[in-house]
């Protein structure tokens, strides 16, 4: 499934390009409208009048005089939608801002480093994991002036940081499965798989993970750092539940046949499809079932894995890997641990516009077999973490201690079963 990263329509344009003509404007801004009426995977809007919403910002337009105006003016509208993967870009001649070759998270209200690329010049400008951003306003900027960063330190000190502005993290790390075996002193051996996306190669390389760990007494698979991708992801479903109806994709043409909101009756007769694990299979089965596809989960016979399975989920979680994540919460035994998911489950597509403009909209909503619209929902774990900005600067990782002791606490708990089995 096509992905807009969320932070990605949250970016703001510093640069603006020459001022463009109102009767411009006007143009764009009508041929906006009219895709947003045709594309969006929703004709109900979600219950929101778009008529009236796009009214409202039109009556706007006399005020616009720069492209930048102009974005933020379509962006606005297009998030009273309430949905993710809504993105208005500019044209192309014009230079977006960018961020830090890092990653963070928000821990009481303020960025937090958490990771940091290894090729970034953030490292040799001294910014640290565990840095607290004071001004977060100051991370995008122009992508040739480095961001003059104010950081709190892990020991309290504070630190201005002229830091580089680089775009890392995209395209995601190759392979973007990776996985490792740890065997204990006990006896027992842990599997880890790292899912970081499900591109077309995924189904291959979940194979081969499954090959080596799924030879192991118990399963942790980090989703945490997963941007999403396509329907690859039910591949690895297949290994923890059985054969049958994983996800339905439904889009507009099969939505408008509707009279009400989707139910399990809908969805009974569309189009099944197997193995769709690439992009262009996604959006061909799509197309072949008139706007409307179940896609099935793989009968995997003797290769499905038995023993105790935990994901580890966070904010950075979206998309294809919230559709797995909502898949094993329903349909499997495996422990969910971490936080809250992105709530970025939608899948996109980007549309032109005049003069260059183009727009990124929803174009496939995604509904469980029961009729269960999963929409943004964010994926709520079963064992819920804090992160601690105290923790980070210690190198510490509640969510895979939560891991170990969930696995620990299946095997005690097959252990007093066996015995009690045993003495019946």
């Amino acid at each position: 499934m096509k992905k807009a990263i969320t932070s990605a329509a949250l970016c703001v344009f510093a640069l603006a390009s020459a001022p463009a003509s109102a009767n411009e404007y006007e143009t764009v801004f009508n041929e906006l409208d009219r895709t947003v009426r045709e594309k969006f995977y929703d004709p109900h809007f979600g219950g929101r009048d778009w008529a009236e919403i796009a009214a409202r910002y039109r009556s706007q337009l006399d005020g616009v005089t720069t492209d930048a105006e102009f974005q933020r003016l379509g962006q606005t509208m297009l998030e009273e939608l309430g949905v993710s993967h809504v993105v208005v870009h500019l044209p192309g001649e014009n230079r977006p801002t960018m961020g830090l070759g890092a990653l963070w998270e928000m821990i009481d209200g303020s960025p937090v480093i958490v990771d940091i690329d290894p090729a970034s010049a953030a490292r040799g400008a001294g910014l640290r994991i565990g840095d607290r951003i004071l001004n977060p306003s100051a991370i995008r900027g122009p992508r040739q002036e480095p961001a003059v960063l104010e950081v709190e330190r892990c020991d309290a000190t504070t630190e201005t940081l002229s830091v580089p502005r680089e775009s890392a993290y995209w395209p995601p790390r190759q392979r973007t499965i990776s996985w490792s075996v740890l065997r204990r002193g006990d006896g027992r051996s842990v599997g880890y798989i790292r899912a970081d996306r499900f591109s077309d190669d995924a189904a291959e390389l979940i194979d081969a993970a499954m090959e080596t760990a799924g030879k192991t007494d118990g399963l942790i698979i980090d989703l945490r750092n997963n941007s999403g991708g396509n329907a690859s992801a039910l591949r690895l479903l297949g290994y923890f539940t059985g054969p049958g109806p994983g996800v339905a994709l439904l889009s507009r043409p099969f939505l408008e046949t509707l009279d009400g909101p989707v139910e399990a009756a809908d969805l009974a007769d569309i189009h099944r499809a197997y193995r769709v694990y690439t992009t262009e299979a996604v959006f061909d089965a799509v197309g072949e079932g008139n706007g409307a596809v179940m896609l099935m989960i793989e009968d995997l016979g003797e290769r499905r894995y038995h023993n105790p399975v935990t994901i580890l989920i966070g904010p950075e979680t979206g998309s294809a890997a919230e559709g797995i994540a909502w898949g094993a919460k329903d349909q499997t035994s495996a422990i969910l641990i971490g936080r809250n998911t992105a709530g970025a489950l939608l899948s996109s597509e980007g549309f032109e516009l005049p003069s260059g403009w183009r727009v990124t909209l929803p174009v496939h909503g995604n509904w469980g077999p029961d009729g269960r619209d999963y929409r943004d929902q964010p994926v709520p774990p079963d064992i819920a973490t804090t992160r601690t900005r105290e923790a980070v600067c210690r190198n510490e990782d509640a969510d895979l201690v939560a891991a170990i002791g969930a696995l620990e606490e299946a095997w005690l708990g097959a252990s007093v079963e066996s015995a009690a089995d045993s003495v019946r």
